[in-house]
């Protein structure tokens, strides 16, 4: 799924700071001392030269009223130089040209930063193969690329950035900076790189802590469809996905049985229960590199409009979860969250 970074150009006033052309230039009578013949001098936001010609019956001199814009004189051209615009909006200066008491005006102008990416916000793979990725660049300034890490390399070539990875054999999610910059404009994307099977997916520990303040484990198997929790043969549904690497907890899910009642799985916060099936709650992925574990952490998404999830029940019933066929609470589990060890850590 791709996603687009817009930041477009709005230039201000544009329709009254046209461009100078051959023929679009203010200038005095044919008797003037000082006539505009050529000018380019429309600029895009990256920093650049132009030039203006004229013709003259004398010395000249020359003016602009920027900081951003300068220029200077060469037999019967002028020079002109603009540093890079690091707005969105366009801008303009007044250049004069003087010759006795004759003068000549001309508009420099130059547009906003334009930057597209079509990677969106950030990067991510879920392949650890050793790949390349390439990406859509629409900008009108020079970009320099760097990364934080040596497991993956980025360059632009025209409007194009490449994204080469290599193989991933850590066991681990992993995720580096890439970082844009020109003179004026810098931005940072995250990049990380995961394969469920390898990565995600296997044994694991849910965590959570009761009214108390007391914490408890329960040994578990990850997979992208569910927490299967060996000690009570319940499995908690999942959804996962990978484009995102997203992963949600649907309410009032069919965990498993106790006796002859059923085991659903109940969303709660604040003191508060519910059974709504559109219900849901985020687990949030993160790795901690020092301690080797990748975390799980219940996330509230707001899908639950008058609370926020903060809590994960089990709960018997006779049948469909409701207030009448509710029959017992089995577990209590506040902030509950999953840690999968890397299979190279000591538990």
């Amino acid at each position: 799924m791709k996603k687009f970074i817009y930041i477009f150009l709005t230039i201000s006033g544009l329709t009254g700071l046209t461009a100078c052309s051959d023929d679009e230039s203010t200038y005095s009578s044919s008797e003037s001392s000082i006539e505009i013949i050529s000018s380019d001098v429309l600029f895009q936001a990256a920093a650049g030269e132009g030039t203006v010609e004229f013709s003259a019956t004398g010395d000249v001199t020359v003016t602009t009223d920027r900081d951003w814009c300068t220029a200077s004189i060469s037999g019967n051209t002028v020079n002109v130089s603009v540093t890079e615009n690091g707005n969105l909006e366009g801008r303009a200066s007044l250049l004069t040209l003087y010759c006795g008491t004759d003068s000549v005006n001309v508009s420099v102008q130059q547009t906003g930063l334009i930057f597209q990416l079509s990677a969106g916000s950030s990067i991510l793979t879920d392949s650890d193969e050793a790949h390349s990725l390439t990406y859509t660049v629409n900008t009108n300034v020079d970009l320099t690329i760097s990364t934080d890490s040596d497991w993956f390399t980025a360059s632009i070539d025209g409007d194009e950035l490449t994204v080469t990875f290599t193989e991933n054999t850590t066991g681990h999610i992993r995720t580096g900076t890439l970082t844009y910059a020109s003179t004026t404009f810098s931005g940072e994307m995250e990049v990380t790189q995961y394969e469920f099977a390898n990565d995600l997916a296997g044994d694991c520990y849910l965590i959570y802590y009761n009214s108390s303040g007391t914490m408890y484990s329960m040994a578990g198997e990850l997979s992208e469809t569910g927490l299967y929790l060996t000690e009570k043969d319940w499995t908690v549904a999942l959804t996962f996905d990978s484009e995102t690497m997203e992963m949600v907890i649907p309410n009032a899910q069919l965990a498993g049985t106790s006796g002859d009642y059923y085991v659903y799985d109940i969303l709660g916060g604040g003191g508060y229960i519910t059974y709504s099936t559109t219900v849901s709650a985020d687990m949030v992925i993160s790795y901690d590199s020092e301690e080797g574990v990748t975390y799980f952490e219940l996330t509230d998404n707001g899908s639950w409009s008058s609370r926020a999830v903060e809590r994960l029940y089990f709960y018997t019933f006779t049948g469909t979860p409701s207030s009448s066929t509710r029959v017992s609470n089995q577990a209590s589990m506040y902030y509950p969250c999953i840690y999968r060890y890397d299979p190279t850590t000591t538990e």
